[in-house]
């Protein structure tokens, strides 16, 4: 069962801020440093050139003019002045125009980075990691929380800064123009400052549950997309929809709260800029009727501009901390996903290859490090005494014991539940075991690195997965460097060459959606032609023949035995047909292995594999 959603809030914003801009190593360190420094100076060209127009523009045509000089040289005046505006104005665009160039650019591949990092993370879980959590809750670690990230870095990072940056200079060219004016602008920017720190706070626990319950939705729709037959096999569309409903349920109540938040911002700043800008107003027109504005009426009017425009930075920067807050929501799932505990592997002992020609045996062999001699590859496992649980306390498997010598076939029968997968899962290493040991070719699996342990192992099991792609491709997935030849050779084995050759495009055929134009015997051939085409010493069949009729079964037996030959084989057995010529059959029961030997002695006894046989009790 998928774990539970945390809906607890965000642990370090700053934390999380810091580790993504940790990606910026380098060349990306530097242009992330052109880009603030643009941005700044996009900011104090807008600043300087409000400044300018008031304060010195008008202020040296009323001097010049009051002085006599000619209105022909007073014009001459006012046209360098405006010249200048026009550089600093224009420069401030070019700046505009490069740094979100650059930004774009450097957010795609921070992202590339990351989204690196994402995949190569999930090739290194654990497969209990994917017990406990849905596919889509994995994928909007993908999607949605990677879009949050691309909409903030793109847009507001940089605006970010332009905005803080125009909140400063307005500041300072306030006081430039009157120390006891900018007082009151002042005292409203603290009024701002202080309600958006504590909005902030609290559109930032919700844009934390918007993502979570978008999660929610993901995987609920996954979910029933995937089972959309059985679904409607069971008129259970009613259900499926209710339950669809408490994650968008969710989802929806974040979202409310999160842009109730959001959306409250701009009006309140709009009217504490009104009552600014009025207030501003008045008591600056009598100053400037007892004459203490020293820049006169330019002054005033610069003055009133920038109080009448001091309400916009803060919408810009309030607006862009939002997606900030949703991003770093999104990042923090992000690097909780990245700091999950990997697939422990301490293993020392690895596959070389031996020799070029000859059976697989004959071309690999186990090395130890440090050592010369390496120990033949044979494929004997032995279980001894393993004990083995999904959740402490509650185990699946108690003492489990037996030996697989090269060349026999051991099967497992019993009812659900009983431990047979575990079994098979636990000698691939799938899950670390309690107690006890597993030995293939006498050395300990935990000893053996895992990429050598599984490729010396091949596995077929119930449900084969097929990747978009051409069946023959998806035949040689196994191992890649097979021919065309070796291809046709492992079909014609499995007898799934027949019905390949009936498709459309036949080995060229293109697969979708896991096989989905194929029916489920056509896709458990496919799986066994794998394994016919990679041939490890140790054969794993999991049910592998469950989903094929009775005459199919029979066709490919002969195939399978061939396949089978001079390999160690453990059979998880759906149908006791397929396993009376195993050499050792292991009947389970609550995780214990309670009776063994082949079909002839199991019969005699008139047990548990007896009432199986017989039909007295049922093979679930």
């Amino acid at each position: 069962m998928p774990a539970s959603l945390n809906r607890a809030r965000p642990k370090d914003f700053f934390g999380t801020m810091k580790r993504l801009f940790s990606y910026f190593t380098g060349k990306s360190l530097f242009l992330l440093f052109v880009v603030v420094l643009l941005a700044i100076y996009s900011s104090v060209a807008n600043i300087l050139g409000t400044y300018l127009s008031g304060t010195v523009v008008i202020h040296t045509l009323e001097e010049n003019l009051a002085n006599g000089t000619p209105l022909e040289e007073g014009l001459n005046i006012l046209t360098r002045q405006s010249l200048v505006l026009v550089a600093i104005y224009a420069f401030g665009v070019l700046s505009n125009i490069l740094y979100a160039q650059i930004m774009v650019r450097l957010t795609q591949k921070i992202l590339y980075l990351i989204r690196k990092d994402l995949m190569a993370k999930t090739q290194k879980l654990p497969i209990a990691y994917f017990d406990r959590h849905t596919h889509g809750e994995i994928m909007t670690y993908f999607t949605n929380d990677i879009d949050s990230l691309i909409q903030a870095m793109n847009d507001s990072f940089a605006n970010i800064v332009l905005s803080l940056s125009n909140i400063i200079g307005t500041i300072v060219s306030l006081f430039l123009i009157n120390v006891y004016l900018s007082l009151i602008v002042l005292f409203f920017i603290a009024v701002m400052f202080f309600f958006m720190f504590f909005n902030s706070h609290k559109a930032r626990k919700y844009f934390r549950a918007q993502q979570i319950g978008l999660a929610e939705v993901n995987s609920a729709v996954e979910e029933d997309i995937l089972g959309v037959k059985v679904i409607k096999a069971f008129s259970h569309e009613e259900q499926s929809y209710s339950k669809f409903l408490v994650g968008n349920t969710h989802w929806r109540n974040a979202s409310e709260n999160a842009f109730f938040f959001t959306q409250l911002t701009i009006p309140v700043f709009v009217s504490l800029s009104y009552l600014n800008f009025s207030v501003s107003a008045v008591v600056g027109v009598v100053f400037l009727c007892n004459g203490m504005i020293a820049t006169g009426l330019g002054g005033l009017s610069s003055y009133l501009v920038f109080v009448r425009t001091s309400c916009q930075p803060f919408n810009f920067f309030t607006q862009h901390l939002n997606s900030i807050l949703s991003a770093s929501a999104g990042a923090e799932r992000i690097f909780a996903f990245l700091d999950e505990k990997e697939e422990e592997d301490n293993g020392k002992v690895v596959l070389v290859k031996v020799g070029e020609d000859g059976s697989f045996n004959d071309r690999y062999a186990w090395k130890k490090p440090g050592e010369e001699k390496t120990i033949p590859l044979v494929g004997r496992i032995v279980f001894k005494d393993v004990h083995f649980s999904y959740v402490p306390g509650k185990e699946i498997l108690k003492g489990i014991s037996f030996v697989a010598e090269p060349g026999k076939k051991i099967a497992f029968v019993g009812s659900t539940g009983a431990g047979k997968t575990t079994i098979i899962s636990l000698l691939a290493r799938f899950y670390p075991i309690d107690s006890g040991t597993i030995a293939y070719d006498g050395i300990d699996i935990t000893d053996i690195e895992l990429e050598s342990l599984r490729r010396a192992i091949s596995m077929v099991t119930q449900d084969t997965h097929l990747f978009t792609g051409s069946v023959k491709d998806n035949i040689r997935y196994v191992r890649r460097h097979s021919t065309d030849e070796e291809i046709l050779e492992a079909s014609l084995k499995s007898h799934a060459d027949s019905f390949i050759r009936r498709l459309p495009q036949k080995y060229d055929t293109i697969l979708h959606d896991d096989g989905g134009n194929l029916s489920e015997g056509e896709r458990q051939l496919l799986g066994l032609t794998r394994a016919s085409l990679n041939k490890p010493p140790v054969l794993i069949l999991d049910e592998a023949t469950s989903n094929i009729d009775t005459r199919s079964e029979k066709l490919i037996h002969e195939g399978l035995s061939q396949l089978m030959k001079e390999r160690t084989v453990l059979v998880i057995a759906h149908r006791l047909s397929t396993i009376k010529d195993a050499d050792e059959i292991c009947v389970l029961d609550d995780g214990r292995i309670i009776e063994r030997g082949n079909q002839d002695e199991l019969l005699e006894k008139r047990g548990a594999y007896y009432d199986l046989y017989t039909g007295r009790r049922e093979l679930a």
